[in-house]
């Protein structure tokens, strides 16, 4: 089913996409779907056969585009063929899914990874952005951004209790009280919008780093 899907849309994230969406609702179960995304996998070489035959009128760009498809096939057929035998005698993927899970879901409850887990409390020392200023501005509660500055603090005071009320694009942690370096008293848009781009800039600088 997995390759049937994939060949017909053409994308193995889609085909992916819909198999969790059917284990979410309890259309399938957890073990179906993990021979459903080895046959994505499988699939999506088709794909890239497609796009390879696209340079049919060049000989020499057609054997390179053939080569580098190849490669993209034997590495997803060794990894199908590695990991279905494995699944078939041992089921650890499934089991590993189980281990993951928690105890109890209840209603509303959001998933949290690992790498966001250790990663969230450092990035919340640098700046923490206001989201409430999306949801203020599309519902008309404010007209623009600049209805947000200059940011007060309460006695000059920088903590959430204080900065709450009168804060602009970045904002203080709900949570500790604290504010990020990033946060200014007295801030005005122009001073917001040039924090957000060196965090920005130093945040591509480390993922290209990384």
């Amino acid at each position: 089913i997995g390759i049937l899907a994939t060949v017909l849309l053409q994308s193995s994230s889609t085909t992916t996409s819909i198999v969790v969406s059917l284990v979410g609702s309890g259309a399938i179960g957890v073990n179906q779907a993990i021979y459903m995304i080895m046959g994505a996998n499988i699939g999506t070489s088709v794909t890239n056969t497609i796009v390879a035959m696209g340079q049919m009128g060049d000989g020499d760009q057609l054997e390179r585009a053939f080569a580098g498809a190849t490669v993209h096939d034997m590495f997803n057929f060794l990894s199908v063929g590695l990991l279905f035998p494995l699944e078939i005698i041992t089921h650890f993927l499934a089991k590993m899914t189980e281990a993951m899970l928690p105890t109890e879901v209840g209603d509303g409850d959001k998933w949290e990874g690992p790498i966001k887990k250790l990663v969230s409390p450092f990035g919340k020392l640098i700046i923490i952005p206001n989201k409430n200023v999306i949801k203020e501005i599309a519902t008309g509660k404010i007209e623009s951004c600049e209805d947000y500055y200059p940011v007060n603090c309460t006695d000059g005071i920088r903590d959430y209790k204080h900065c709450k009320d009168e804060v602009g694009l970045i904002t203080c942690n709900k949570k500790s009280g604290s504010c990020p370096a990033f946060f200014q008293n007295g801030a005005t848009k122009r001073d917001d919008e040039i924090s957000g781009g060196v965090v920005l800039f130093l945040s591509l600088v480390i993922l290209i780093v990384c």
